[in-house]
């Protein structure tokens, strides 16, 4: 089939979303699947950011970006943005005039009005487009102001509305199907959770990694320590993990907690600060920001801990955490709360360390636990990569999209 995934991300290797995309490409394509992706909008990031080419291939992903590596002021932002939708259009038009396309997925976050370009190009062509849906957006806590709410509408609309434009949906969680059964048929729901691969690292600097990794070996040395990376938004549970933190240094005084990565927001920044001055914990959490791949990774590796702690919120449990799949693969002991899906691939102390969320002493227990059975808590994080790598591999889920979009059009009375 000839496949167009149309996707707003930082690539390659831009983040949680950017891998997850980056890997359901390959395992596309590694299915036989002529698959391209198109990026409306995003940062062309090295090893490919050298040029000024549009188009390029790499890992075996042809791409093309429609707009890169723009610093405008908010206004101008949207306005290239939308331009950069509009461009994608226009490149499906061109390509469905030369040849068939059996599909177009739009992944991320989709925005029925600022899509509305690539939506309607795809219905005037009568080529199947399928929604790729991470997270139901319109529960998000993180909604703040006029544009906020204007958002938080708009993401209603696209939640009612899609789906009848929708050859199928694919979905991240059983949570979020459910939600869409309301609107759209069983079988034309995929569930499709993260996922996985062992060779996620090429793009890795690996001389510049063994020397970060020294020296943060170095500086720790004699510490154990508690890892969390991606956003600071309350799904992510950030408060209740640095009060559960603020129990562990009264028994595990010579414990860091190190947070990679910030939230959307100054205020939001500011608000976690102030709770962990709130705790005490001041000289004890390192916050670091963003960091690059090299650094990410070697915090990853070298954790005696990776805590993964949504909170019990709607927005939570309707999506997945893709950064559980990250962990997965390093090998470390993780930490999870119970929300959404965990339960439905993992059991507690078998394949990962699950806590009852919103509780910080449950959260407190298990860093506990693990530290006082380290080697068996070891024994669990190999346990969990098996599952990962069984439930979650990007070959075995991206197959079963294939055959599900093939699926879907023979109903529809397309055929590949």
């Amino acid at each position: 089939m000839n496949l167009l995934i149309v996707d707003s991300i930082d690539f390659p290797f831009g983040g949680a979303h950017s891998v997850h995309v980056t890997l359901m490409m390959r395992g596309l394509r590694e299915n036989g699947e002529n698959a391209f992706l198109i990026i409306p909008y995003g940062e062309k990031r090295k090893p490919i950011n050298t040029g000024k080419l549009k188009y390029g291939r790499f890992d075996g992903v042809p791409y093309c970006f429609m707009r890169y590596n723009r610093k405008l002021v908010k206004g101008v932002r949207f306005l290239d943005i939308l331009a950069g939708v509009f461009q994608t259009a226009w490149l499906i038009y061109k390509r469905k005039k030369k040849t068939k396309v059996d599909g177009v997925i739009i992944g991320g976050i989709v925005d029925i009005i600022r899509d509305s370009p690539i939506i309607f190009i795809c219905w005037l062509l009568k080529v199947p487009i399928y929604f790729w849906l991470v997270e139901k957006a319109s529960l998000s806590e993180d909604y703040r102001g006029i544009a906020g709410f204007l958002n938080y509408k708009s993401q209603q609309l696209s939640e009612k509305y899609l789906p009848k434009f929708a050859s199928g949906l694919i979905v991240i969680s059983f949570r979020l199907r459910t939600f869409y059964l309301n609107h759209i048929s069983k079988d034309r729901i995929l569930i499709s959770p993260i996922l996985v691969s062992t060779d996620i690292h090429k793009s890795i600097d690996w001389g510049r990694y063994d020397i970060v990794r020294n020296k943060l070996s170095a500086e720790y040395a004699g510490k154990r320590l508690l890892v969390y990376s991606g956003s600071f938004g309350e799904k992510d549970g950030v408060y209740t993990l640095i009060e559960a933190f603020s129990e562990v240094v009264k028994k595990y005084p010579e414990t860091v907690f190190i947070m990679t990565g910030r939230g959307g927001t100054q205020e939001l920044m500011n608000s976690v600060i102030s709770h962990i001055e709130k705790y005490q914990v001041t000289d004890k959490v390192r916050l670091v920001g963003f960091v690059d791949a090299e650094e990410l990774l070697c915090y990853n590796s070298i954790a005696d801990i990776l805590m993964v702690c949504r909170s019990d919120s709607p927005f939570a449990n309707h999506g997945f955490p893709w950064k559980l799949g990250e962990y997965c693969m390093t090998g470390r002991p993780i930490i999870s709360t119970r929300v959404s899906d965990i339960d439905v691939y993992f059991e507690d102390k078998k394949s990962l360390f699950i806590a009852e969320f919103n509780t910080a002493g449950a959260i407190a227990d298990k860093v506990g636990y693990i530290f006082e059975n380290f080697d068996l808590a070891l024994v669990v994080a190999r346990s969990g990569q098996a599952v990962a790598l069984e439930k979650f591999g990007y070959f075995q889920k991206a197959g079963e999209m294939s055959e599900f979009i093939q699926r879907n059009n023979i109903r529809a009375g397309i055929r590949a």
